[in-house]
Order: C-alpha cells, then sequence, then structure tokens
C-alpha cells in the first residue's frame, strides 16, 4: 500500500445511537425538542436535512459507513453483531488513516457495539487501549425512580449520579484526550454516545425538562398510519398509541434522552473549542438510525420509512464557521469519502460513497438517489419522492414535501411513478442489490 503524507488535519467522529433527525421534531409534538448543543453546533457548520442511513438497523449501518460498503457489498443487509467476520479491520478506513500516520483513538459505540472490539481487531485500526464503559441499562432500583411510558423511563434521582452514564464517560474520555495531544501527529478520534438509544434512562432533570401533558400527536396521524403487510409480517408493530398517556410519556423519554446525550456534546464540544485543536479538526456528527416515535404502531427501527431512513448528519469545517444547510440527498456511506477528502488522502476504493466536502464548500450535489436496504427490501429518496419496493415486489411511493409522515401511497398511476421506479432500480443495482432479480424471484 502507498503511504501519503496527511493534510494535517485532525478528524473527530462523533455518533449517536436511535437519534430523529432533530431538526424534523423541534415542535412537531407541540413541546419542543431542546438541543441546544447541536443547534449551536449548526450554527457555524453544515448540517445535511436529507441525510440517510444505509440500512434502518445498527450493525449494518455502522458497517456500511465506517467501511464505504453498502449493505450488499459487504453481505451486512441485517442486524450482525461479528461485523469484521464480514468486513476485516483493514478494510476499514480508520485502518488507512492509521497506516498514512494518523493517530487513531476509539472512545465509544462507532464501529459496533457499546463494549470494546476484542484486542486483535482493535490494535489493527486503532493506535490506543480499548476503553470499557458502563451501559446505562445497569442503573440499580436504589438510585433510581420511573417516570413511566414504553420501557418504564427510569431516571437516577440526584445528579450525583451522573457519572455512572455511558456518555458522561463517552464525554470525560474524549475530554481528556483532548487535552493530551500535543499537536505533533494528526488524529483520528471516536466519540460513540449510547443516547438517545434506549430503555432511555438520564438523570432526572432531563425528564424534567419536558411536561408529558403538553406532547400532541400531529393531525397527520389521524386515526393511525397504515403500515405495510409485507413490513408488518416480518418487523412487527410493537406499540400502541391509542393509549395516549403512554405515549406522551415514552415521547417524554425519548426527548429527555436525546437531550441528555446532546448535553454531552456539548461538554466535548466546549473541550475541543478551549483547545489547542480548534481551528485544525474537522468534526462529523451522525446517527446510525433514527426511530419511530409511535406512528405506524411502533416505537422502533427496522423500517424503510423517512422517520428511520433519515438522520441527522453535521459536518463542521473550523475554516468555514457558518450555517448552511444542504437539502440535496445524501448517505452516511459518504462519511469515509469526506473524511478522506478533508484529511488529504486518495478516495475509497470500491465505494459508491461520495465526499461531501464540495457541498460544504457551497457546491450543488448531483441529482441523485440515496437507498435504505434492509435485506432485499429498498427504499430511495430522490428529489421531493420516497419510493420502497419490497422482496414480495409491492411498492410505495411518497410525496415528502407534501406528506412527509408518508399518510398516501401515490401509487403506480402518479405521472412520476415510472420515473422514480427507473431510478429505484438503477439506485439499488448501484449498490449491488439486483431488485428486479429479486422481483422476479418473487
Amino acid at each position: 500500500m502507498t503511504v501519503h503524507t496527511p493534510s494535517g488535519r485532525n478528524i473527530m467522529l462523533i455518533t449517536f445511537d436511535d437519534a430523529v433527525a432533530f431538526w424534523k421534531y423541534k415542535t412537531v409534538f407541540g413541546q419542543a425538542l431542546q438541543t441546544p448543543n447541536l443547534d449551536r453546533i449548526c450554527a457555524q457548520s453544515t448540517a445535511f436535512h436529507a441525510a440517510y442511513t444505509q440500512a434502518p438497523v445498527c450493525s449494518p449501518s455502522r458497517a456500511c459507513f465506517m467501511s464505504g460498503k453498502a449493505p450488499h457489498q459487504s453481505g451486512l443487509t441485517t442486524p450482525y453483531k461479528e461485523i469484521f467476520e464480514k468486513i476485516p479491520p483493514q478494510e476499514m478506513w480508520p485502518y488507512l488513516l492509521k497506516q498514512n500516520g494518523y493517530f487513531n483513538s476509539s472512545g465509544g459505540k462507532v464501529m459496533q457495539g457499546f463494549p470494546p472490539i476484542v484486542d486483535d481487531i482493535h490494535s489493527v485500526i486503532y493506535s490506543d487501549e480499548p476503553k470499557f464503559f458502563r451501559v446505562d441499562w445497569k442503573v440499580p432500583p436504589a438510585i433510581s425512580m420511573e417516570f413511566g411510558g414504553f420501557r418504564g423511563g427510569k431516571a437516577t434521582i440526584s445528579d450525583a449520579y451522573d457519572r455512572r452514564f455511558y456518555d458522561f464517560q463517552a464525554s470525560k474520555s474524549a475530554i481528556q484526550f483532548l487535552k493530551a495531544q500535543d499537536g505533533t501527529q494528526p488524529f483520528y478520534r471516536e466519540v460513540g454516545f449510547y443516547g438517545p438509544h434506549g430503555p432511555w434512562i438520564t438523570p432526572r432533570r432531563f425528564k424534567d425538562m419536558y411536561e408529558a401533558d403538553k406532547f400532541r400527536m400531529p393531525d397527520a396521524w389521524g386515526d393511525g398510519i397504515a403500515g405495510h403487510p409485507y413490513l408488518d409480517q416480518h418487523w412487527t408493530e410493537n406499540f400502541d398509541p391509542t393509549r395516549v398517556n403512554i405515549w406522551r410519556k415514552s415521547v417524554r423519554n425519548y426527548f429527555s434522552a436525546l437531550s441528555h446525550a446532546d448535553y454531552h456534546l456539548g461538554r466535548v464540544w466546549d473541550a475541543l473549542k478551549a483547545s489547542d485543536h480548534a481551528d485544525n479538526t474537522v468534526v462529523i456528527i451522525a446517527s446510525d438510525h433514527g426511530m419511530h416515535l409511535g406512528e405506524r404502531n411502533r416505537f422502533r427501527k427496522h423500517t424503510l420509512w423517512e422517520q428511520v431512513a433519515n438522520v441527522p448528519l453535521i459536518v463542521h469545517d473550523p475554516a468555514r464557521p457558518v450555517a448552511h444547510v444542504v437539502t440535496d440527498p445524501v448517505g452516511l456511506i459518504d462519511i469515509g469519502p469526506t473524511v478522506m477528502d478533508y484529511a488529504g488522502l486518495p478516495p475509497l476504493e470500491n465505494s459508491v460513497g461520495r465526499s461531501l466536502r464540495p457541498l460544504c464548500e457551497w457546491g450543488r450535489a448531483p441529482d441523485r438517489a440515496v437507498p435504505t436496504i434492509l435485506r432485499d427490501n429498498a427504499g430511495v429518496r430522490k428529489g421531493k419522492y420516497r419510493f420502497i419496493r419490497y422482496e414480495d415486489g409491492s411498492t410505495e411511493f411518497f410525496d415528502l414535501a407534501q406528506d412527509w409522515w408518508q399518510t398516501h401511497n401515490l401509487g403506480p398511476d402518479h405521472p412520476d411513478y415510472a420515473e422514480m421506479e427507473a431510478a429505484h432500480a438503477e439506485c439499488c443495482l448501484e449498490y449491488g442489490l439486483d431488485v428486479l432479480t429479486v422481483e422476479a424471484a418473487a
């Protein structure tokens, strides 16, 4: 492998777990979602409002954006914990950074699960030691209380217990790392937050930020939003939104968990901006996928609709500290190519991802379809439309500009259906999934 001289720019990748595209949820439930740190970061960064996960499940999504390989290129299309059986660590783009002079540092759930990666794989990708952070669901009853809602809504009873939380430990580790770096070697640092992953345990003050009885279901939900027969059979409903008080408390739990993770993001951000690395560190913030928050009788992931597929994605370049919103569709698979671009290294080989740096510098993306894939089911976003084809050959077609909750399937008689169907097939082929063959087999 040819070794290149990196640009000297540090890279920090910060990930949330199960975070919705928060800008869509600021007031959609009648009570403001509070993410002050994400908001202030967006005020000096590029926010991609039409960013999409390539897999609506944790491990396939993370394997995709950490390798630049689409789900059907790697074979990771469903939940699978041992991702390195499918993708060797040498094929992850952080390995290329390390081989080209970067000091790589892990810190939380970015590459795969919450525990550290096993030593023999960790040492290939990273330059420092693995780090272990306690997971939130082990908070004992003696120091916690329940606020109700789906999965209980547990909270610690005193701020004295903040140190028990995964995100406190992840942020503290990142802060210590920033203080220790002397600037003689460019670094790549990961910060993987637990939140807002369930069961949404937080310090009590984050539950107290929201009044459950002030949450309101959107008018678009009406008498409920239909699922899809194929998806309902294979990835079932798990929530009853007609129990309105339970729904309100459940949304409070989720919002409080996102606000908690946002708080620790702010701690890392302040430490970075107070450090000697402030002007030389590119920051990328993302989530592996979104969540249904009660619509379609779901409080979960595992679908191809907008609320799971659309994710937060933010790129902060300290050389351009201005607010910029990009509405062109992009994918998490673009993270690796973007990192390589900012690092001054050659593009990733065999990746359909594209560098987002030109868009951060006020360019425009070509007219592009971006997919989300679950097994051999695939949905794409192109322009204002979302087109989904399931393994049984059935389809859904939505106008997101008019129908963000996707309550009305436009169907094959719509004048733009054929064009979107063709764009869907072409996109899937590019990403390694032959939907025409799948349909014929069905």
